[in-house]
Parts: structure tokens; sequence; C-alpha cells
């Protein structure tokens, strides 16, 4: 399907909340895309609330709607999402992070059969709630919904953890807009190098890491700035680890940013030292933007990034994302392959990409 063939296909994405994180931002590109192919397209969030992610919608004509979730259990969100799914009718419901518990019995009330959920980690992260992953894994055994992974690594977290059969796991790469982006020109550091950081702050994130290799590499005499951006619970933990380790000067926290492509272009390096990922729109975005990526060998990041040919592969600590982030400093000329090819390899996570290969896994998916 494409092109005048997908001309009011309708597809519903339900996510949890528009906080701005990997997920959300994923669903927005994704809305844009299906809608420049021709697609009718609603953005459902489980939870109320107004962020820089459905300003943006708005303001590109696309509106969100909320269902109005309490916080904790909320069985009441099973009727109201129904009654949205009644009145808009779409051909798919497209559900994002562990809400299947609610979007499930939604559609199945609504006798829409077309069910596809993005899995957006390793499976055995997706949630923390046993009821969850049972619930999951029950939607995925008896083939109410179609799972789809971020990557080949992914896919086989999924098989492995859920124990269902490789070829029903899709596989579909998370994509950004790549026109957003301008890329670099030129790879020579003007003044104090600019590492950049684009993440909530949790434990996944692994701020930690970065904080002590910007103290290693004080320690070694390499001048540098930290630009982290993004909030969430860990970053008071992380201002009061900078303070005692005396680099509070080397570290800017920025809070949330509507300008990630600004962000980028003020960078000189890329950091993501996660613990464990999904296939980050993050790095999609550094690669849009021609940097040179230092990031953790964990998840499907290994799925994105040759190490040292388009990025530079690390160990999610402080010593080895040091090690890594000194070597790019000191050579302008593996800081311009690298980040080069990152640009080229960009377009292999284009949001009209990831659009196709969406439309392909519905239309296969209603097909039984």
């Amino acid at each position: 399907m494409s092109g005048i063939a997908c001309r009011g296909y309708r597809v519903m994405l339900v996510v949890q909340s528009l906080r701005v994180g990997g997920a959300e931002n994923m669903v927005e590109n994704l809305a844009y895309a299906l809608r420049d192919k021709g697609c009718t397209i609603e953005v459902v969030a489980l939870q109320a609330g107004e962020t820089i992610v459905s300003e943006r919608l708005r303001a590109n004509g696309m509106a969100s709607v909320f269902i109005g979730k309490h916080r904790g259990p909320d069985l009441t969100v099973i009727s109201r999402l129904s009654d949205e799914m009644k009145r808009f009718s779409p051909d798919v419901v497209h559900s994002h992070l562990p809400i299947l518990h609610y979007v499930n019995p939604a559609a199945w009330r609504t006798h829409i059969m077309n069910r596809v959920h993005t899995i957006h980690n390793v499976a055995q992260k997706e949630t923390g709630s046993r009821f969850k992953l049972a619930y999951a894994k029950y939607c995925y055994c008896k083939r109410l919904v179609r799972p789809v992974a971020l990557s080949e690594i992914n896919r086989q977290t999924v098989v492995d953890f859920y124990g269902i059969p490789s070829d029903y796991v899709a596989v579909v790469p998370n994509g950004v807009d790549l026109s957003r982006f301008t890329p670099k020109t030129s790879y020579a550091i003007s003044g104090v190098p600019h590492i950049c950081h684009v993440g909530r702050f949790q434990e996944a994130k692994n701020h930690a890491a970065i904080i002590e290799a910007a103290s290693l590499l004080k320690r070694k005499g390499v001048s540098a700035v930290f630009d982290l951006y993004g909030e969430g619970g860990l970053m008071e933990a992380a201002r009061a680890q900078a303070e005692d380790l005396g680099i509070a000067d080397m570290v800017v926290f920025h809070g949330l940013t509507a300008d990630v492509p600004g962000a980028m272009s003020a960078a000189d390096i890329f950091v993501l030292p996660s613990l464990w990922e999904g296939i980050p729109m993050v790095i999609a975005e550094a690669m849009a933007a021609g940097l040179p990526i230092v990031a953790s060998r964990v998840g499907g990041i290994p799925d994105m990034i040759a190490d040292g040919t388009d990025g530079v592969l690390c160990e999610p600590n402080g010593a080895s994302l040091a090690e890594r982030i000194e070597r790019l400093i000191s050579d302008a000329r593996l800081r311009a392959s690298i980040g080069s090819a990152a640009r080229e390899k960009s377009h292999l996570f284009s949001s009209s990409l990831m659009a196709e290969r969406y439309l392909k896994v519905y239309t296969e998916n209603a097909r039984g």
C-alpha cells in the first residue's frame, strides 16, 4: 500500500501520553509521514496534558485526542477509548508502550481486528509489571495483536521472552524527518568541544556515566562542555553528582528543548551511554545532523551503528565513554569520517521509509 492506494486509510496511533520521549517522538514522526502518504491519522493519548509534542502536532495541523486517564489503574479508559474508536472508525489501531491492557479490550469491543503494537525496547524492559507482561504475552500468543520490534536484535528478545514464532514479529526501525536536520559542513572544533546528550533523566539513559566521563576527562586535562537536554526524576541526582565531583562548570542542564535540530547543530559530538535501548530515535536524529556519535553497545544500537565506521560503540560506563570521547576530540579526521558516514546512513532511518514499512505491516496483518 503506497501513494494513491492508501488514500483515506485510517490509522489510530495510541500512546500513554504525549510527554517528550523517544516513543512519543516516533509516533509524531510516523503520524506526519503516514499523512503525507494520504492516510487519515488520529493520535490518541490516554493521559491528558498538553506538552511540546501535542503543541507541535497542533501547529502542524494534527489535533490530539486525550482520553483523560487517571493515575494508576483506570478501567474506565477502556469504554472511553472504545467510544473514540467507534467515532473515528480506524482501519488499524497501532499502540505504543505498555498499554495493551487498555487498547486491546477497547478494540475488541469495537470489533477492530487489525491491531499492531510497537515494542520500543528489549522485551524484558517494556514494563516492570507482571500483569502487563502476562497480558502482552496472551495477546501475542493468541495472535490478537501483531508485535513490532525496532531491530533484529530486539526481535530476538521478543521471540525468546514471549515464546512466539519469529515470523510473527515484524521489524520496523524508528525513523525521523531528515529534512529537519542540517548536516555539518565542518568538523573543526572552535574553542571548547561541546558534547551533546538528549534524553529523559531516568535509569536507562545512564546520565551517571556521562558525569563520570566528564570528571575523568577533567582529570586528564581535556576541556569539554556537556550539554544535557531533558527532564526527569534523576535530574537532581545528576546535578548533585556533578557538584560532588567538582565539574559543575563542565555540565549544562538545559531542560526540555523544542529544538533538537538546533541543539545538535551546536554540538561537536553526540553521546548515548544507555544501559538498555530499543532503536533510539535520538541516534537517528544525531545521524541526520551528521554528528560523530558515541553510544553504548546495548539493545538495538549495534544494529544502527557500525563501530568505527559511522559511529563509535562503548561500554555503558564512564571510563569507556571518556576514552571514546577523548579519541574523537583529538582526531579531526576521525570526527569527519564518522560524522559524514552517519549522515549517509541516516536515510535508512527516515520517517518516510518507516511509514512505508508500517503500511506493509498493517495490510499484511489485515489479511490475517
